[in-house]
């Protein structure tokens, strides 16, 4: 049973792995030409010094830019499971893509900054209240503690079932967070961004729930929120 869990996390984790992996991150590239120049300034030394220089070039750079990303996909796919495992790559595509201007994006625009501070500050309690209480759900389902009599294969039994709630309990979460909070909290970020001036998004912190729709650490969900909450509290 535990066996099967684990290949059911590990297919789901792989693409989730591979899309997050930044083929053309720029300090990626960076440092894959940097390594290939120090390798050729170091006359005499180095590998592949008896090459010519184009050549030894290229190749330590196509060799450093792949271990970089064979390390990055290796580091996303193994901390997969942390995530919640359960994302499709229709969900994927959807979150990566900007969110259209709809009603509620429209009706941000007119609020007056206490206004629009006041809803952002209820939207981020919601979303905390929500995910505190869908934690104590989940507590109060798991198996009780088998007596000491147990024995070794009830005690198994009582892992795998325990095992088998979390994966539940992860997939339920995440699909209540992106019906109910995901795109709401999207369009309060933006439009709080538009009102403070940031332009320069990269500049923010990236948060996953919000930025991608995964619920990533322990409290994924608080964590966006108090963003959200940060970034409504510096309104004038």
């Amino acid at each position: 049973m535990r066996l099967t869990l684990q290949f059911r996390i590990w297919r789901r984790a792989f693409p989730i792995a591979w899309e997050q992996t930044q083929l053309l991150h720029p300090a990626k590239l960076v440092v894959s030409a940097a390594l290939p120049t120090l390798n050729i300034l170091w006359k005499g030394h180095g590998i592949l010094r008896a090459q010519h220089p184009v050549l030894r070039f290229a190749l330590v750079g196509v060799a450093t830019y792949g271990l970089i990303s064979v390390f990055e996909f290796l580091w996303l796919f193994t901390t997969g499971p942390r995530f919640t495992g359960f994302e499709s790559a229709t969900a994927e595509k959807a979150s990566g893509t900007p969110d259209p201007i709809d009603a509620l994006a429209i009706e941000l625009s007119a609020l007056p900054q206490s206004e629009l501070r006041e809803e952002t500050l209820e939207l981020a309690k919601e979303m905390k209240s929500f995910e505190a209480g869908s934690d104590r759900e989940f507590v109060s389902t798991l198996v009780a503690v088998q007596p000491r009599s147990a024995s070794e294969s009830e005690h198994d039994e009582a892992l795998d079932r325990q095992s088998a709630q979390l994966m539940e309990y992860n997939l339920n979460t995440w699909r209540v967070y992106r019906d109910r909070f995901y795109r709401p909290a999207r369009t309060f970020r933006d439009e709080l961004r538009k009102r403070l001036g940031i332009r320069n998004v990269n500049s923010e912190p990236w948060i996953p729930a919000l930025d991608r729709a995964l619920l990533v650490g322990a409290k994924p969900i608080a964590q966006a929120a108090d963003y959200l909450a940060g970034l409504a509290r510096r309104l004038k």
